[in-house]
């Protein structure tokens, strides 16, 4: 009984030994990728992403795939679509150096008063009405 459980447990070792020491996955790969093309560490990514630094390297050496929910914090924190990380076919979400700066000031918006939140958010709509940009919002009732 004893060696069986000897055996199981030297087997499980170097199961999780080989998936440890195996090549990055390419999730992991384009996520290295665009967090050096930001020219972030892993700890000011997982400080953007709401992860440990420590779930930033595993995330890059060995996981396939995070959850979705971690999927989406990373791609919003590196400012790439999540398309981007899991496919390496969609484009940049205009991650350009301009826009960085631009989501960082949007960042701290969210800590200012309500009354300048809405006026800060209706300067932004009146400028996107301006360049045909703004939102269109459904109908009610059919109309």
């Amino acid at each position: 009984m004893i060696s069986k459980n000897r055996n199981e447990l030297l087997r499980n070792r170097y199961y999780f030994d080989s998936v440890m020491k195996k090549p990055p996955s390419s999730f992991g790969v384009r996520l290295r990728s665009q967090r050096l093309a930001n020219g972030l560490t892993q700890v000011e990514l997982g400080r953007r992403a709401g992860l440990s630094p420590r779930m930033v390297v595993h995330y890059e050496k060995y996981i396939k795939r995070p959850p979705a929910e971690k999927i989406s914090a990373l791609a919003e924190a590196l400012g790439v679509r999540v398309e981007k990380l899991l496919y390496d076919t969609a484009p940049e979400m205009e991650s350009t150096n301009t826009s960085a700066p631009f989501a960082r000031k949007l960042e701290k918006a969210k800590r200012l008063p309500d009354d300048d939140q809405v006026f800060l958010s209706t300067v932004i709509d009146n400028l996107l009405k301006k360049n045909g940009l703004g939102i269109k919002r459904p109908r009610k009732n059919g109309r």
